[in-house]
């Protein structure tokens, strides 16, 4: 979301500068991603006034015209210009010789040099500029006409009024959608300044509307559970034609479009009030009423977007018309309902319609607008009367008519939430007493009613505070108010450590994730939720799925692990270390299995770019390496053996206790085609549960570190397809069990210029003796027995 600080200052009355506007919202609970400073006079060095002196046809072009141009130097220069509207005595911005242009939504790496030129024959000494050309609009029918006061050399931006701003990005939470605009900001600021925020003046009301003629378009709400309150005016005689420049402004700055005055304003009071409207045109209304309604069968339907939508029976509410639906509820419009230019009768709608069903609605239809964002998350009921008013005193205003009266029909009452606040547990949570009159006075800024009780206070919260339901959510309130950095620090601070004998679960994750993320791995989430094509028949279905991509419950975490890679890679960001706690689900002929796992990714460099080196890339090798450190962290021993999965080009897995803990290979060319990645990506599936019993059953046993140094060796051999690593690591041991420490498979190759019915090993031997130095003559002699006893046994060819 985006807030303009000037179109922000119209609601309250600050001098703050727009970072420390930023700083105070982001303690509000406002977060601010970026201040962008907008409407700036650009760098247009180079660009000056000239007056066309002559403009004659082009003796080669009939679409050109060779100008004369007086640019404030002694004598004029000729340029050619193919603009339709140029003529003698015009002053006009010309870009002259060496300037660097940037035209409108272009980047800098699209910018041009303005240099000397033949056009069609006729040289050409500058550019006479168009809107677009100077970065300053979209306009391109013709070049800038400037006033005829100015003089001849004057740089073109000193003649400019130019509307500086500054927009900050908004990364809102979605329990701050009171914060959803630019009054709802404001009323948050306010409240930290101990200064009211204030609605503009309007020339309308309930009351002064009451004289005009009734609506002539009832309205009836067939469906009152999921649309409680419905606010309409009818407004006839309206001319449908662009915005006034100020409100174009306004918009283009929080990167909308302006489309026509009325949709404009639609769109103007949804960013200023953080109310959605919608406009219809009322003689696209069939049968003279409006109904609020589902259907009892599927059907299709053409939103604005131009995109026909299968809508669901008892599921999407409509806002529908006798004969058709027009619009999607809280969503989008409809194609054959909105304002165009030959519209003159407008029904505006104001309404309040239930968050679950415009959630359930968007998600479905994967359809995300600004109206759905704010209703989704819960809008304000008490604002349908007045988006109406302040759209309606617009309209009036910019596109001329008469309003009818207000029509509000409203299901029950909207009542404040009624909470008890404790002061004492208002300032223990808080960490100071800040004083019951402070409390008091952020209550009140914060539009919370409140009645003293002894030390309760007994509140009543606006019900457009969704996310403020109990006293732990008003004690955030008012610290954020009151400012996280204002309660003191105390000069010293108390801590018990604590040792607990029986086994967390919890912890021992903690530990790993700990670990995990101090060699480098960056832990993901992803949504446990994934399409119907991923599954098998022993899927666990979700009865009514949010949309056709979140079908079943996760059989794999390596399509979501995929899913963050291809992410990643599309990014540039390609050396990956990720790792994911997860839960995988099945559904075994109606009994219902879930099960925990870890899993580890890594794909491209195992480290970053660095100009000293390059980094080396992740292969199984470095899987291996996480599982020696899962083996140091946990404390065990397996044995790792070749196995067969559909996901790997090959695979490799570890018994431990005659149970596979993990299985880990490199991902399969299918998958890595499916997802279009261009690194390999090696990927590993931890039995989560039978790691944390493993853990609980270790009795850790502590060992002094090694006094002498480790030998390590490699053995690279070709050997039958067949022959199982956990073979090799058996035969290898045989050398020197009592000096061989690890045996630990670096890489497997089968491709290209590997025999048929072979493949490439590479091993990695270390050796060790805790008596004395190793020397490399025992460990060559112990290499040489490991060398035999691969031939010998298993047919190995050594590789020296």
């Amino acid at each position: 979301m985006k807030i303009s600080y000037n179109w922000l200052k119209s609601y309250i009355d600050f001098d703050l500068s727009p970072r420390e506007l930023a700083d105070i919202l982001t303690m509000l609970g406002l977060e601010i991603g970026k201040i962008e400073e907008v409407g700036a006079a650009p760098a247009l060095d180079g660009v000056v006034v000239g007056l066309v002196e002559s403009a004659v046809q082009h003796p080669n072009a009939d679409r050109l015209r060779v100008c004369q141009v007086n640019i404030g130097e002694a004598e004029s220069v000729q340029i050619v210009c193919g603009a339709p509207n140029v003529a003698a005595g015009q002053k006009v911005p010309v870009a002259t010789i060496g300037t660097i242009l940037t035209p409108f939504g272009k980047t800098e790496e699209e910018s041009f040099k303005i240099k000397k030129g033949k056009i069609r024959g006729e040289a050409s000494f500058g550019m006479i500029c168009a809107e677009d050309e100077l970065g300053l609009g979209e306009g391109h029918d013709g070049i800038m006409v400037l006033e005829e006061s100015l003089v001849p050399g004057t740089p073109f931006v000193e003649t400019m009024e130019w509307d500086t701003d500054h927009v900050l990005e908004v990364e809102l939470t979605p329990n701050r959608i009171d914060g959803a605009s630019h009054y709802g900001t404001a009323r948050d600021l306010g409240a930290y300044l101990r200064k009211p925020a204030h609605l503009p003046e309007m020339s309308v009301s309930v009351e002064s509307l009451a004289t005009g003629p009734a609506n002539a378009i009832p309205v009836k709400i067939d469906n009152t559970e999921r649309c409680r309150r419905y606010t309409s005016i009818l407004i006839e005689g309206v001319t449908v034609q662009e915005s006034p420049e100020w409100m174009q402004k306004a918009l283009r700055k929080i990167g909308l479009r302006p489309i026509n005055n009325i949709v404009d304003i639609t769109n103007f009071v949804l960013h200023e009030l953080g109310h959605p409207m919608h406009a219809f045109d009322a003689d696209k209304i069939s049968g003279g009423a409006v109904h609020v309604r589902t259907f009892a069968e599927d059907f299709k339907f053409t939103t604005l977007d131009e995109v026909e939508r299968e809508m669901k029976a008892d599921v999407d509410l409509m806002i529908c018309d006798a004969e058709k639906p027009l619009c999607i509820a809280g969503v989008m419009g409809g194609m054959n309902s909105g304002v165009t230019e030959s519209t003159t009768r407008v029904f505006l709608e104001s309404a309040y319609f239930d968050a679950g069903s415009v959630r359930k609605t968007s998600k479905r239809l994967g359809l995300s607008t600004d109206s759905s964002f704010r209703f989704e998350r819960g809008a304000d009921p008490h604002m349908t009367v007045n988006a109406a008013l302040r759209a309606t005193d617009l309209i009036l205003q910019i596109a001329g008519g008469t309003a009818s009266q207000v029509a509000d029909q409203q299901i029950g009452e909207f009542l404040p939430f009624e909470v008890d606040l404790s002061l004492e547990k208002t300032n223990r949570l808080i960490g100071e007493d800040i004083g019951k009159d402070t409390i008091l006075e952020i209550l009140h800024a914060l539009e919370i009613q409140t009645e003293e009780s002894g030390d309760t206070l007994k509140l009543k919260v606006p019900p457009y505070r969704v996310d403020v339901q109990r006293d732990v959510d008003v004690i955030e309130d008012i610290l954020r108010v009151y400012g996280y950095n204002s309660v003191a620090i105390p000069e010293k601070i108390n801590a018990t450590l604590t040792f607990t004998q029986y086994k967390d679960e919890f912890r021992f994750r903690e530990h790993i994730a700990n670990h995990l993320s101090a060699t480098g791995f960056y832990e993901i989430m992803n949504n446990s939720l994934e399409a119907r094509e991923l599954g098998d028949d022993s899927a666990v279905e979700i009865v009514n799925p949010l949309s056709e991509d979140l079908g079943i419950l996760r059989q794999k975490m390596i399509y979501g692990a995929l899913e963050t890679v291809r992410y990643n890679q599309n990014r540039q960001n390609e050396n990956l270390a990720l790792y994911e706690f997860g839960h995988v689900y099945k559904n075994k002929a109606g009994e219902y299995a879930q099960k925990s796992q870890l899993a580890v990714t890594v794909s491209g460099g195992v480290h970053d770019f660095h100009w000293e080196s390059k980094s080396p890339k992740s292969s199984l090798a470095t899987l291996t390496t996480v599982i020696e450190r899962l083996q140091k962290w946990v404390g065990f021993e397996g044995k790792v053996r070749e196995a067969e999965h559909e996901d790997f080009e090959y695979a490799l897995e570890m018994v431990v206790d005659g149970r596979v803990l993990l299985t880990y290979g490199r991902v399969n060319q299918e998958l890595m085609e499916k997802y279009d990645l261009r690194n390999e990506v090696f990927h590993m599936i931890v039995d989560w549960a039978a790691l944390v019993d493993i853990y609980f059953a270790v009795d850790v046993k502590y060992k002094p570190v090694p006094q002498y140094p480790s030998i390590r060796r490699d053995i690279s051999m070709l050997i039958d397809r067949p022959t199982s690593f956990a073979e090799i690591k058996d035969a290898v041991l045989k050398a020197n069990p009592k000096l061989i420490r690890t045996v630990d498979l670096h890489d497997i190759y089968m491709g290209k210029g590997i025999p048929e019915g072979k493949k490439s090993y590479l091993v990695s031997v270390e050796m060790r003796d805790d008596n004395k130095t190793l020397a490399d003559k025992a460990a060559e002699k112990i290499m040489q027995r490991a060398f035999q006893l691969l031939e010998n046994q298993l047919g190995a060819e050594i590789r020296k």
